[in-house]
């Protein structure tokens, strides 16, 4: 790509043979500069082909390119750099215009929704009424393991049964559990 000038205010005070030169600067620097400023902007940010010709723009609008002859190369980018910031500065203003900082900490809550609390209590009972359809003695044995945190070993001396009756029970408590209640699990 090359640079096209056209006439306008800032670019008649330079010379055909400066601006010449900035050409030759612009075909020299353009790709460089051009990943240059991507890097600088974050996504979104600002544009970065609109940015690289405002570079070339400012340099077109100097009365004399003494300072640009002297180090090229640093003063170009500089431009560009203060450009970026300007991007920048233009684009967080926009920005805190539409945004309010959000603290996500505050809104997290351990208390229930209207809507959890119902769910919860649906299924709740739901686990009750499964629990009602066991025997008594396997109710109860899977009541001591699960929710009193018994061993098998401590509900069979409890309720004087053996560990593997123990076990049976729990198998069929967990087994019947699963399978009226596999929509929650």
């Amino acid at each position: 790509m090359s640079l096209r000038l056209v006439k306008s205010d800032g670019a008649e005070s330079l010379d055909r043979t400066q601006r010449e030169y900035v050409e030759k600067l612009y075909s020299e620097y353009r790709a460089d500069l051009h990943g240059y400023i991507t890097r600088l902007l974050p996504a979104g940010a600002g544009d970065t082909e609109g940015i690289l010709q405002d570079t070339y723009v400012r340099l077109l609008k100097q009365d004399s390119l003494e300072k640009l002859s002297e180090n090229a190369r640093a003063y170009i980018y500089t431009t560009a750099t203060n450009l970026v910031r300007d991007a920048l500065r233009r684009h967080v203003r926009r920005k805190g215009e539409w945004h309010e900082p959000l603290n996500e900490s505050e809104l997290y809550s351990d208390e229930q929704t209207p809507s959890q609390g119902a769910q919860w209590e649906q299924s709740l009972e739901r686990i009750r009424q499964a629990l009602r359809v066991l025997k008594p003695v396997t109710r109860q044995v899977f009541i001591l393991s699960r929710f009193h945190e018994y061993s098998y070993p401590e509900i069979a001396t409890k309720m004087s049964l053996s560990t593997r009756s123990i076990e049976r029970h729990m198998k069929k408590a967990v087994t019947h559990l699963q399978h009226t209640l596999d929509d929650l699990i």
